[in-house]
């Protein structure tokens, strides 16, 4: 960051009030790039503007690419902490911890402004009035809940706040019990509603007081003669004994309670909450939470804490955590106001309650390793490589360059991704060599990472945590000097050499030989092969390009109409060059004397 530009900065936040607040940071094409709270403003800035090289990578690279800081001043640290959650969840900055896919999770929503109610599965909640239930990452299990609830409870799933799909009549549902027919009159508003009230008690786990309302119910039908309606409310209360038969029961006499736990490794995190309410298991949900390896667990966890609560609908009394927060205190606060009675968060040492503390945080390291396992290459391999190279953090995000020319013609470089051991094609770019006619593969490796690095520094892309290159100890120092000039530290850089597979690492004299049926030397082979065959592709298609431009463009008379007419009846040069000239005359808008020309301008020596 330079001196003008911090000095513009602190400009800008030189008149920050002294007050609770949310700040947030815009780059040059006005977009949010980053959103925080502070208990008090000013102060909170003025730490980014002190003591710059006590800034880690990610907040130098953020401070770099922020052109203005903005504010927006609140009455409390609980409104602050609201807003910023708000803005998160709408701008989506790219320097804040955030959900994977936030967006995505559904809900399950009541209508209740309709005097019918019906229960559908949304993707976000809206100021309508309406219950929302989750938010819920496993829509598969979601759907099945569904079919539960409409097999148990007969609400109606017609379209529309006025019940009905027939003027008059009723529909198939009614026929076989899914549905009592408000749209005939069978049903009254006031007996809807007690249906309308038992879906809301399944969905927050109350099984006993489902059974006892309808039970009572079954007695009340029964009393006033209507045994039909009784058995069904017999049957219904049945079906209800063998879905909350198979909740496991948790704590016995507990009540409602969130256990939260984390799980961390390199830029991946996973969250689980396990949601136990009256004693049992309800079920369980889990965000994945993509983070810098240099983020801190606490503030990865309250990151991921307040945002999952920020959507949540049902917050229980006690929620159990597995990490600490950055202030408890308030998001206790916060959670009360919103659920309307006194919440409390603590982290158990031990007894049933840590051990579901344990289960949550178990759930949450499986689950890393099964999304890791999804993407290519199982955390293992990676943790073996991260040993075997002797660097800090595992490498999940690789980035391996390969050149690629002919006697320095048409010299191209290739860089392609991977993360989590699979291959990411929204990070693969393609350079070509400026500058350089004569065949060094070093000198043009440094001259790719530069210009890579410089976006780097700038903040406008993410930092690998291994960059490899195609070659041995010259292409890593190539490498390793382009890194010194721009001022980037802490990468690793290693190259593998083709002939007898041997591993280059930056600050290290001699090779590392891996056993050949390493999984990380298979992991790293497949990487380099990926990046060589990427720079050949590129190579070739350039090749052919300016070869097919240069031979044709030297005939008189080849314009680009005729061009394209040639090359789209024999498909390339090539076919043109084998072609007779009969053949080449039968082209619309050539003709047997431009025929001519183009044979011999194609065939001369």
């Amino acid at each position: 960051m330079s001196s003008a530009h911090a000095r513009r900065l602190k400009e800008k936040a030189a008149g920050f009030p002294d007050s609770p607040g949310v700040y947030f940071m815009k780059n040059k094409k006005g977009r949010v790039i980053y959103v925080g709270k502070a208990k008090r403003l000013s102060v909170r800035i003025k730490s980014y503007m002190q003591n710059r090289a006590a800034l880690d990578a990610k907040t130098m690279a953020l401070m770099r690419g922020a052109e203005t800081v903005e504010y927006i001043a609140t009455n409390t640290e609980v409104e602050a902490l609201v807003l910023e959650c708000t803005l998160i969840k709408e701008h989506r900055p790219r320097y804040n911890i955030r959900l994977k896919d936030d967006k995505r999770y559904p809900y399950l929503k009541i209508t209740t402004k309709e005097p019918f109610p019906r229960l559908t599965l949304v993707r976000s909640m809206q100021r309508d009035g309406a219950e929302y239930y989750g938010p819920y990452t496993d829509t598969n299990a979601l759907r099945r809940m569904m079919r539960t609830i409409k097999a148990i409870f007969p609400l109606r799933d017609c379209v529309g706040a006025r019940p009905g799909r027939f003027p008059g009549r009723a529909c198939l549902n009614f026929q076989i019990g899914r549905c009592r027919a408000p749209c005939t009159g069978a049903i009254g508003e006031e007996e809807y509603a007690e249906i309308v009230e038992h879906v809301r008690l399944f969905l927050r786990g109350k099984g006993e007081r489902i059974g006892e309302s309808i039970r009572e119910s079954m007695w009340r039908l029964a009393g006033k003669k209507r045994y039909e309606e009784a058995a069904a409310a017999r049957d219904q209360m049945d079906a209800l004994d063998r879905v909350f038969e198979r909740q496991r029961a948790a704590i016995p006499g507990g009540g409602d309670e969130d256990f939260v736990a984390l799980s961390r490794e390199s830029d991946m995190s996973c969250g689980v909450v396990i949601k136990v309410r009256d004693g049992a298991i309800l079920g369980r949900e889990s965000f994945f939470i993509p983070a810098d390896a240099s983020e801190k667990d606490m503030d990865v966890f309250t990151a991921f804490f307040e945002l999952y609560y920020h959507s949540a609908t049902d917050i229980p009394p006690l929620i159990r955590i597995s990490c600490s927060m950055s202030d408890a205190r308030l998001a206790a606060e916060w959670l009360s106001g919103k659920s309307g009675r006194r919440v409390r968060i603590s982290t158990p040492r031990k007894g049933d309650k840590r051990s579901l503390l344990d289960l949550a945080r178990r759930n949450a390291s499986l689950l890393l390793v099964s999304e890791a396992r999804i993407k290519g290459a199982s955390l293992p391999v990676l943790r073996e490589l991260k040993e075997a190279l002797g660097i800090r953090s595992t490498p999940v995000r690789i980035e391996a360059y390969d050149i690629s020319n002919i006697q320095g013609a048409e010299a191209v470089a290739s860089m392609v991704t991977f993360e989590r051991g699979a291959p990411y094609k929204a990070g693969y770019r393609r350079f070509k060599i400026r500058g350089l006619q004569r065949p060094d593969d070093c000198a043009m490796m440094r001259e790719v990472l530069s210009r890579r690095l410089a976006r780097l520094n700038e903040g406008k892309e993410r930092h690998p945590d291994l960059i490899m290159v195609d070659g041995g100890m010259g292409q890593v120092s190539a490498v390793s000097e382009a890194m010194a000039e721009i001022g980037i530290t802490g990468i690793p850089v290693i190259g593998l050499a083709k002939k007898n597979e041997e591993i280059y690492v930056e600050g290290r004299r001699e090779p590392l030989r891996l056993v050949r049926r390493s999984g990380a030397l298979r992991l790293l082979q497949r990487v380099r092969d990926e990046a060589h065959r990427f720079a050949i592709e590129y190579h070739r298609k350039l090749r052919g390009r300016n070869m097919r431009n240069s031979a044709l463009d030297d005939v008189p008379g080849i314009g680009p109409a005729r061009k394209t007419a040639l090359l789209v009846r024999f498909g390339d040069l090539e076919g043109i060059i084998t072609a007779s000239i009969d053949e080449i005359a039968r082209v619309p808008g050539i003709g047997k004397r431009m025929a001519r020309k183009v044979y011999e301008s194609l065939h001369k020596e």
